[in-house]
């Protein structure tokens, strides 16, 4: 939990100390197909919120987010906090994130790091089409390694 705690913090120092009026805040729905790499698959319903310096080419960010599962055979909920680098190549924009994640079952917590690949395709100046591969390394807990498909809107404040 500590290491949580730690990126937690550091991600809050980041934001606060760039102005606010240089920041771009977004929010985001997803459906996320999570595969143990032993065991049986979860749906989630996903919401994340994230910032994002807006303007250049190559920006950095951050984003919080909050999987809550869904259907029968799931049946663990995700938080991830993560740090993003993003690159604007015009209508699509190409990013990779690393965080930290959490399983949460009833009454468990398992910790993982996590590293993740996704684009973005624009379909308006605000809202935006979302897929990307992210692979959780546990290290922790009862969970094995699992990689998730996402897929969702992204919407741009």
């Amino acid at each position: 939990m500590k290491p949580f705690k730690v990126l937690a913090a550091a991600i809050t120092a980041m934001t606060l100390t760039t102005p606010s009026h240089a920041l771009e805040a977004y929010g985001a729905v997803f459906g996320d197909y999570s595969l143990p790499h032993a065991g049986d698959a979860s749906l989630l319903g996903t919401v994340l919120v994230g910032v994002v310096q807006p303007g250049f080419q190559l920006s950095f960010g951050a984003e919080a987010e909050y999987g809550l599962a869904i259907g029968s055979g799931s049946d663990y909920d995700t938080r991830r906090l993560r740090a993003v680098a993003r690159y604007n190549l015009g209508t699509l924009t190409a990013f990779g994130a690393a965080g930290l994640d959490q399983f949460v079952y009833s009454g468990t917590t398992d910790n993982a790091v996590s590293l993740g690949l996704g684009g973005e395709f624009d379909m308006q100046n605000n809202l935006a089409f979302r897929g990307e591969l992210i692979r959780s390394f546990v290290n922790s807990g009862e969970t094995e390694n699992t990689t998730t498909t996402r897929l969702g809107l992204v919407y741009r404040f």
